[in-house]
């Protein structure tokens, strides 16, 4: 069986749909990805472990411009998917939703629709109250062509349930636990250079309200602290300039996926700081906190995940300032034995949010999908 995901970023790879395909692959689908390359800076076509990705424009123009960009790469997609046999359609996020339903009707496939978040609750925090409703009113008008909808968390599937019913499959962003030696910990410490130091680390989509920007400016703030930040998006640059002016501030740029756990398992502590409000979700960075059996640092900001950060005991709540956030790292500094207690709480989950069990739930959905 073949399938055919659409996604609106150009594939770096993105975490979560790197492991959904690598996991189709596993169970002997094919797999391809028609991704939009915004910045039109990677190659147009590329085989990342037997993902095949195809990219296309147009190069993003900017907010103000984006209905009108989008639109651009639909077309692009259906142009593109003419050409291509698949027998499921996998489109992640609303942005490609239109796409994968046009898609559906020209070719008879059966169309997934992955949501990663409630799109009209994330941009709600940018647009008028009006915009968030029209958006919610067009992604209901779509959903009436799908066929499965995949959700990342429980409140996700309340949400999706009154809209498809039963259609619906939980699939977190879990992550298995990385086999990685006390030697190799030790090395990338030295790499790194934060032996004797109290490092704290964000891998991840380097974009506005996720804190990286005042994450980045933090460092050389309190003495003996290392900040490591790595990842992609619209503030690459600017944490690549403060980097050259911050003598505790290391930038890794890109972090292949299956080495951003080992450096997350080499520092002391996560930062996971939102200032948009989801309610009912639950951030990527939980499930690395419990991979790497670290603490997390996350922002007080009404979402699951502070909820489970608290009753687990795996991590320190604050505000979304950086006061509030210099204040709980200077306290941490002096306690070293509350950050390894609270890394052992996220390491005891391992077994409770595991990939294995959302592998085991991808391919039924898949197989009872796809079966005469």
């Amino acid at each position: 069986m073949r399938v055919l995901m659409l996604l609106s970023n150009a594939f770096r790879p993105d975490a979560r749909v790197y492991k959904e395909a690598r996991t189709l692959l596993k169970a002997g689908f094919e797999v391809s990805i028609i991704a939009w390359d915004r910045e039109q800076r990677y190659p147009e076509k590329e085989d990342i472990d037997r993902i095949k990705i195809i990219r296309t424009g147009p190069k993003a123009e900017g907010k103000k411009y984006f209905i009108m960009d989008v639109r651009k790469f639909w077309k692009n997609a259906e142009k593109i998917a003419e050409n291509m046999g698949f027998d499921v359609i996998h489109a992640h996020d609303f942005d490609t939703l239109p796409a994968g339903a046009k898609i559906k009707k020209k070719s008879g496939a059966k169309l997934v629709f992955d949501t990663h978040e409630i799109y009209s609750d994330m941009i709600r925090i940018d647009v008028p109250s009006f915009v968030a409703k029209l958006v919610q009113r067009a992604e209901d008008h779509y959903l009436r062509d799908v066929d499965r909808v995949i959700v990342v968390n429980g409140y996700q599937k309340r949400f999706y349930t009154k809209r498809v019913g039963n259609r619906i499959t939980v699939i977190m962003n879990a992550q298995d636990p990385v086999p990685v030696s006390e030697e190799e910990i030790r090395k990338i410490r030295t790499k790194l250079g934060i032996e004797g130091y109290l490092s704290l680390i964000y891998i991840g989509a380097l974009e506005e309200k996720r804190f990286v920007k005042e994450f980045a400016n933090f460092a050389d703030t309190v003495e003996g602290v290392k900040i490591i930040i790595g990842g992609y998006g619209n503030c690459e640059s600017y944490i690549e300039d403060v980097s050259k002016r911050k003598r505790n501030l290391l930038y890794l740029g890109y972090v292949p996926p299956d080495m951003a756990i080992s450096y997350m398992m080499a520092a002391d502590i996560l930062v996971a700081m939102y200032k948009e409000v989801q309610l009912g979700r639950v951030v990527t960075k939980f499930f690395d906190g419990v991979s790497a059996g670290k603490p997390l640092i996350v922002a007080d900001n009404g979402e699951l995940t502070a909820e489970l950060v608290k009753r687990y005991k795996m991590g320190v709540i604050v505000k979304y300032d950086i006061n509030s956030f210099m204040e709980a790292v200077e306290k941490l500094k002096k306690n070293p034995e509350k950050i390894r207690e609270m890394g052992d709480n996220a390491a005891k989950l391992r077994k409770i949010y595991s990939w294995k069990t959302m592998e085991t739930r991808l391919i039924r959905t898949y197989r009872k999908l796809t079966s005469p």
